[in-house]
């Protein structure tokens, strides 16, 4: 069964909003969010999915299918809009990863994903986590060995000299996050039903909070997790009940419409987003050139936030008016 939720889409409309902002021209701006604007993601699947009547292989063929269309039609129209077509190009579509090194490891950490579709890496880093998340769903034997399993592979990975394809090494924690929603569901049932929090909430909120020193320089995409992937992993499961709590509160304001609508499109806005923001730098910088820098770079960031979601909802919706794009886009 899969839940359809009016606050499970307003957590991803914030969560998509948060991961523009991570690549404007002033991603400081995520200080206090770092560690959960893209966990959420996953911690919301896993806490609208369960294990389906139908066998593992035709239940995760058509997750993949879900986000591989998306992400091999929109790679192709940003190669058109880069007019990128090199070998680095295509070999960056195919492995999926923003670099092959760690950062701080390599003089040149060879880019591979050089054509706008660098957020891009979540979703293939998705398709692996939905096979672990399952592979744990219909085993319910062995359901916490597994965890067990991936938690050391993710720990044991962080050690490797490169950055592997699709988020290997990282899928496993986001697998984790996604049966850890499932688990919430489970055993919270009741956890979002109502706008005052309950004990988990408040519990997630004091945890988060001092949690959040601790909590910097994280960047998953390329498999950096702050001060350990043990403090990073606590923070992106309290930092996602918390926002989906917050969504919960605004279920049904003119906001929270808002904001549901956009997480509803926001697989388009994390593929298409990157010429957005480059767009959304150029005029800014020339209307707010003549203020104290630091105004300047907030006032571009916004902008590029606002022309990206903007954008992207709009291309979403043209490609979902028409049948035939959207029958070649997507998997519905």
């Amino acid at each position: 069964m899969r839940l359809r939720l009016d606050y499970i889409d307003i957590a991803k409309g914030i969560g998509i909003i948060l991961v523009v902002c991570s690549h404007t021209i002033y991603p400081e701006l995520m200080y206090y969010t770092s560690a959960f604007f893209v966990p959420v993601f996953f911690f919301c699947s896993g806490f609208t999915s369960s294990k389906k009547e139908i066998g593992i292989k035709e239940n995760f063929i058509r997750h993949a299918l879900k986000l591989l269309k998306p992400y091999l039609c929109f790679s192709i129209l940003l190669m058109l809009i880069f007019h990128d077509f090199s070998l680095r190009a295509i070999f960056g579509i195919f492995y999926s990863r923003y670099c092959l090194y760690p950062f701080g490891t390599e003089p040149d950490i060879v880019h591979f994903m050089i054509v706008g579709n660098y957020p891009m890496w979540f979703l293939t880093c998705m398709v692996v986590a939905y096979l672990l998340y399952e592979i744990i769903l219909y085993s319910p034997r062995y359901q916490y060995h597994l965890v067990a399993v991936y938690l050391i592979a993710a720990i044991l990975m962080q050690y490797l000299p490169i950055l592997l394809p699709w988020s290997i090494d990282t899928a496993p924690l986001m697998a984790i996050i996604m049966y850890c929603g499932t688990q919430v569901r489970k055993y919270f049932p009741d956890i979002f039903s109502s706008k005052a929090p309950n004990t988990l909430v408040i519990i997630s909120l004091v945890t988060y909070l001092l949690l959040i020193p601790f909590c910097q320089d994280i960047n998953i995409s390329v498999r950096e997790y702050g001060t350990s992937i043990f403090t990073y992993l606590l923070a992106a499961l309290t930092g996602s009940i918390l926002v989906t709590w917050l969504s919960r509160l605004l279920q049904g304001t003119i906001i929270g419409k808002g904001l549901q609508h956009i997480g509803i499109h926001s697989l388009t806005i994390f593929c298409i987003e990157i010429p957005f923001i480059l767009w959304g730098k150029q005029l800014p910088m020339i209307l707010f050139r003549d203020l104290p820098q630091q105004s300047q770079l907030l006032a571009t960031a916004i902008t590029q936030i606002v022309v990206s979601i903007a954008g992207g909802y709009l291309i979403s919706l043209l490609l979902h008016k028409n049948k035939h794009i959207r029958n070649i886009v997507f998997y519905e």
